[in-house]
């Protein structure tokens, strides 16, 4: 599976995936630090940088999801719930990238708190979004305690599939 990495940071997403072989085509990390880790622990892998400047079309079928995470900051229950008036507001870029490259699937990631601010307008637009570009969607908010880490991190999770999503098969 090859992927897009939008707002990539030190990008963990690449950390869980590369043992299954999954494959980052590029990165977009605007920030110095996190740029700087990626140059070294990525170097065959460009970071294309600001997301706000790039045309995505030349992903277009070439990758098979785009992933990330748009800034929390604005959303979360400890931040000043500024909502997409914020940084939050980048979650539009991460729309427009989904829009152009029209991958077969995307995950999108943030904090649980996406879910109530400006009263859940935010995490709706997202959600309406999405589906008027034909993705079926299921989310959850996850914890990472859960899954080996020795913290206590809840985390949203927005998985889109492109189309209508295969029937379940039996396993008993």
């Amino acid at each position: 599976m090859k992927y897009v990495s939008l707002f990539s940071g030190i990008e963990a997403a690449t950390v869980a995936w590369e043992p299954l072989g999954w494959e980052p085509v590029c990165f977009a990390e605007f920030d110095e630090f996190p740029s700087a880790v990626l140059a070294e622990r990525y170097p065959e892998v460009p970071n294309v940088g600001d997301v706000t400047k790039m045309n995505w079309k030349k992903y277009r079928n070439k990758v098979d999801m785009v992933v990330g995470g748009s800034p929390c900051q604005s959303f979360s229950i400890a931040g000043k719930r500024e909502g997409l008036q914020g940084e939050s507001g980048l979650m539009f870029e991460y729309i427009r990238a989904v829009r152009e490259i029209r991958p077969r699937w995307f995950l999108w990631e943030n904090v649980p708190g996406a879910l109530s601010s400006e009263n859940g307008e935010a995490f709706r637009q997202l959600l309406s979004e999405m589906d008027k570009l034909g993705y079926g969607l299921a989310w959850r908010v996850l914890d990472a305690q859960f899954f080996g880490v020795a913290q206590r991190r809840r985390r949203l999770f927005l998985v889109g599939h492109l189309g209508a999503c295969p029937p379940r098969r039996r396993t008993h």
